[in-house]
């Protein structure tokens, strides 16, 4: 039987800390990986497919973290852990990483597929897409996208910015790190 109301205790905090720095890890691990690919001397178009698989992996990780502060679930058991958790990592509800589509995507990826291909029919649906967003005309749509000169990944005409992304999870994977080397413990700061 739960209690009505919600606590982390201190001997499960270590829980809840490495089930984010599970996601965090993998997103940075997906970070570096596409910072050696950038930062190669001549860009030549054969990585496109793993500069788009791993943009994706990092919203769909992002999805999974979000849903830790926000949980889907109307359950105030749920809710209640989210609002703590909201606190311990210093996450406003304007925060990047309340973004309701970056976690419906993980959630409901079959459904957004249908929904993208129905809504457009016609005109020009390119697959896929690396380069400089000024090479890009109004009337082209994109399945995904990464716009190099705008670090913008688009996937279902959905954007995101991936650095505003990228900076917000490296703050709170900051304090996974210091949590972790305190016995895994949260620590409000």
């Amino acid at each position: 039987m739960r209690n009505s109301e919600f606590e982390i205790h201190p001997f499960n905090e270590a829980f809840y800390i490495q089930a984010l720095l599970t996601k965090t890890r993998s997103i940075f691990n997906d970070v570096e990986l596409l910072n050696e690919i950038f930062e190669s001397e001549y860009y030549d178009c054969q990585n496109d497919d793993l500069i788009l698989d791993l943009c994706q992996n990092i919203i769909l990780n992002v999805g999974g973290i979000s849903r830790f502060f926000w949980p889907p679930s109307s359950d105030v058991y749920h809710k209640s852990r989210g609002k703590k958790l909201r606190e311990v990592y210093h996450i406003s509800n304007s925060s990047i990483l309340k973004n309701r589509h970056m976690r419906n995507l993980i959630e409901h990826f079959d459904e957004k597929l249908d929904d993208f291909l129905k809504e457009f029919i016609r005109g020009t649906v390119m697959p896929k897409y690396v380069g400089p967003i000024t090479y890009v005309d109004d009337q082209r749509t994109f399945f995904r996208a990464y716009f190099l000169d705008k670090h913008i990944f688009k996937m279902f005409n959905v954007e995101y910015q991936m650095e505003s992304i990228i900076e917000e999870l490296n703050r709170i994977h900051e304090i996974l790190l210091r949590q972790q080397e305190n016995g895994d413990r949260f620590q409000l700061e």
